[in-house]
């Protein structure tokens, strides 16, 4: 079970690898010490959709029609993208990844 888990992140390191689209960040290489793996990528500054997201309700303030939109194009043009390569994402969400907590 332990391996599968290690192959199956080694996996999508390599497809993470081969990624080129300006709406997905940069993946550069995996690093895997005795206890865990670490995945490295481009630096994004700004934080997080989500935490951009939850600051604008926290002042009451809303998306405009113009916002929404802009942030979907970004989004669809970056799902487009992965679907032709022939991957699907199965952890679209505004927040951080879950790869954050993973451990060999």
């Amino acid at each position: 079970m332990k391996q599968d888990l290690c192959n199956s992140f080694l996996k999508e390191g390599e497809i993470l690898r081969q990624m080129n689209h300006p709406n997905i960040v940069k993946f550069s290489k995996v690093i895997e010490t005795e206890t865990r793996f670490f995945l490295v990528m481009e630096l994004v500054e700004g934080g997080s959709l989500k935490a951009f997201m939850e600051e604008r309700f926290k002042l009451g303030k809303s998306f405009t029609d113009e916002e929404a939109a802009t942030l979907m194009r970004a989004i669809f043009s970056a799902v487009q993208y992965i679907h032709s390569k022939n991957i699907v994402h199965r952890d679209i969400k505004p927040g951080k990844s879950s790869y954050s907590d993973h451990d060999t």
